[in-house]
């Protein structure tokens, strides 16, 4: 068991002080977390040590007693903050909350690395200890500094091969080889045969289920041999481990600067270029914003449908998951068909995700400045496009709602009131339809075929376009009056 009060014992937290909530100090450490994101309370799990710079909340410092009430509460087991880059020092206020709470705060020098921390405190929760011969001690050794140095899963295999003088393989649990030594190219087949003659060895971290370790023989291992064993499906564990926890950091820093790129709250465009590189993005190249949205009933997260679809989107462009949503940076070119891009992803996701799922782009953004822009634009064509029951919305699509909605609330009513009000009164209380008849109307300029399109006699259309022309006073065969009443019906439908 290692505790909070056990971290300065570690070689790597030497020169960490702890400078509030002692009364914790006995908090039993499972795990290991980096907060460097801004929605880690989602990802905390209870008896986790968690690492920062500060760097998410920089420009919040005043949110800092809170988080620290919200980690409290979700059980975490102390929190390690390294000063000097983002955050000069702990504010009092932070310090008397930990204080009061009992929740250990300790503050790491900032030339402390996390890889460092994580493989340490990992080695010490993840390891089983046990009176071993001294080859067996020296291998042990080996396969815990393999998995701390970074190594592979291919180089685990050949050590416990080597120990046991037997084949060795780690798989996922797909049956996927990860890392093997001693085995012929046929020997990789019968890995998911129960009937096999390998003796199997689940490699677990915290409860579930990562892979497992096989060992070749007819021969069940010995004791001694077993706790080897043990040991390297332990080495294995600490490699997926921070495998999985560099993935999902990688993951979050990538999703964040995507974020403050398309909201225009990045950092300097300098920066913004260096760490762009990083995630795939081109500063010199144009791109179009565009969401995808499920709708209501959204059923699975954006990650889960980013995780299984390759969208089929031009090369060059990133996609990431928004909680419910997915975003892209649609890489743009002259002549690009944006609209049948847009419809080829939305039947994708409709597909895949949920029938009712609908994409939005933006304007083309010709510069980093742009981007943002660009986001708000198909954030509004997303709404547009719910309003009016449409499941790909592009620019062009949408040019007379983007025109109508720059305009103040209070104006569109009055347009309404004065172009089809009577009409409007007249549906209302006597039920005649008059509104979607000279919709339908407006949209054929056929009478005839308007009438066909809501299963009316044309007789009956008549009569209901001569009553129209009656309560509004005016001719429809006049182009100007035409206009009007289409843009009046259309704001009634976005309104």
């Amino acid at each position: 068991m290692l505790t909070v009060r056990d971290l300065p014992t570690l070689p790597v937290l030497a020169g960490a002080r702890t400078v509030a909530g002692a009364a914790g100090l006995d908090r039993e450490i499972r795990a290991v977390n980096v907060m460097e994101v801004p929605d880690i309370e989602e990802f905390v799990r209870p008896d986790e040590l968690l690492l920062t710079t500060a760097y998410p909340l920089r420009d919040r410092v005043e949110d800092l007693p809170d988080l620290v009430t919200t980690l409290h509460r979700r059980g975490l087991a102390a929190l390690a903050v390294k000063t000097g880059r983002y955050l000069a020092e702990l504010p009092d206020d932070v310090v008397a909350r930990a204080d009061e709470l009992g929740f250990p705060l300790l503050v790491l020098p900032d030339s402390t690395a996390f890889n460092d921390v994580i493989g340490a405190v990992l080695a010490v929760v993840l390891a089983e200890y046990g009176a071993e011969p001294a080859r067996a001690e020296a291998i042990r050794e080996r396969l815990t500094g393999v998995a701390l140095a970074g190594g592979g899963l291919e180089e685990i295999a050949r050590t416990l091969a080597g120990a046991l003088d037997r084949a060795v393989a780690v798989t996922d649990t797909a049956h996927q080889v990860l890392g093997a030594s001693g085995l012929s190219p046929g020997d990789h087949a019968p890995f998911d045969d129960p009937d096999g003659v390998w003796w199997r060895f689940p490699v677990t971290i915290a409860g579930r289920g990562r892979g497992q370790v096989l060992v070749d023989g007819l021969q069940e291992p010995t004791l001694g041999q077993r706790r080897l064993i043990r040991q390297a499906c332990f080495a294995a564990g600490m490699h997926m481990a921070q495998a999985v926890a560099t993935a999902e950091l990688d993951r979050r820093m990538r999703a964040l600067f995507l974020e403050e790129l398309v909201s225009g709250t990045g950092a300097n465009q300098s920066l913004l270029r260096d760490r762009g590189r990083l995630f795939g993005w081109d500063a010199q190249r144009p791109y179009v914003v565009a969401i995808a949205d499920a709708g209501a009933d959204r059923g699975e997260s954006g990650d889960a449908v980013a995780a299984r679809s390759t969208p089929p989107l031009p090369t060059g462009s990133i996609v990431w998951s928004r909680g419910r949503e997915l975003v892209a940076l649609v890489a743009w070119r002259e002549g690009l068909d944006l609209e049948s891009v847009a419809e080829e992803w939305q039947r994708l996701l409709a597909a895949s995700w949920h029938a009712g799922a609908a994409v939005a782009c933006g304007s083309v953004a010709r510069s980093p400045h742009a981007l943002a822009a660009s986001h708000l634009a198909a954030r509004e064509s997303l709404d547009i496009g719910r309003a009016t029951g449409r499941t790909v919305v592009t620019q062009h699509m949408i040019r007379l709602e983007h025109l109508l909605f720059s305009t103040p609330a209070d104006r569109l009513d009055a347009f309404v009131e004065a172009e089809i009000g009577p009409l409007v009164e007249a549906d209302r209380t006597g039920g005649a339809r008059l509104c979607e008849t000279l919709e339908a109307y407006l949209a054929t300029g056929n009478a005839a075929e308007a009438a066909r399109g809501l299963f009316i006699h044309y007789n009956t259309m008549k009569h209901r376009l001569a009553r129209i022309e009656e309560i509004l006073g005016l001719d429809l065969h006049d182009p100007r009056h035409r206009l009007s009443l289409a843009v009046a019906l259309r704001i009634r439908q976005l309104r």
